[in-house]
């Protein structure tokens, strides 16, 4: 059975902030795939500080490495500089059609903004996340940070990144999304 390779695709959340490689989400995730029975690679293209325009400057790259699923996973920092959310949908939105155009599978991971961000902002930036995979029709989930953020355990000093226990956290939650993803990419 052939390997799955599966692109990681986002900002520090993927890239692993302040975290050795082997305990970033690509990594852990990669672990829980394989411990599951999933014959998968994760390749990590995330980059701290990326933006969704960032992301989408990069985009030739991930998938220039062939990848046959992708996890999309940016706003967090477009949400820190308050870009338009409208952009931030823009950016997003073709890079989901760039990879569906190749025949890629696509999953999106939303971000849901902190409590220092303008309520009146987060209440337009937060359903991106869910309209788009509406659209696209594709699988989501709309809080990469869920149950993270607020907990000390699970998160560096910085209080915003994740700890290694944080992505273990986040791995956990996610894990149902990605099973189902690859069992539908090998059927």
């Amino acid at each position: 059975m052939p390997r799955i390779r599966l692109a990681a695709f986002g900002d520090s959340l993927t890239e692993g902030y302040g975290l050795p490689a082997y305990g970033s989400f690509p990594a852990q995730l990669e672990r829980a795939l394989l411990e599951g029975g999933h014959h998968v690679e994760v390749l990590n293209f995330g980059v701290s500080g990326d933006t969704s325009a960032d992301g989408l400057f990069r985009l030739a790259d991930v998938i220039e490495a062939e990848p046959d699923a992708a996890y999309i996973e940016f706003g967090a920092n477009d949400c820190f500089q308050l870009v338009d959310p409208e952009q931030t949908k823009a950016n997003l939105s073709a890079m989901i059609e760039a990879f569906q155009d190749r025949g890629i599978s696509v999953l999106l991971l939303g971000f849901k903004p902190l409590n220092f961000i303008p309520q009146s902002y987060s209440t337009v930036f937060h359903p991106i996340f869910n309209e788009l995979a509406q659209k696209y029709k594709i699988p989501f989930h709309p809080d990469l940070m869920q149950g993270i953020i607020g907990n000390p355990h699970y998160l560096l000093t910085d209080g915003v990144h994740p700890s290694t226990e944080g992505v273990s956290a986040m791995t956990e939650n996610l894990y149902p999304l990605f099973d189902n993803l690859l069992t539908t990419l090998k059927s």
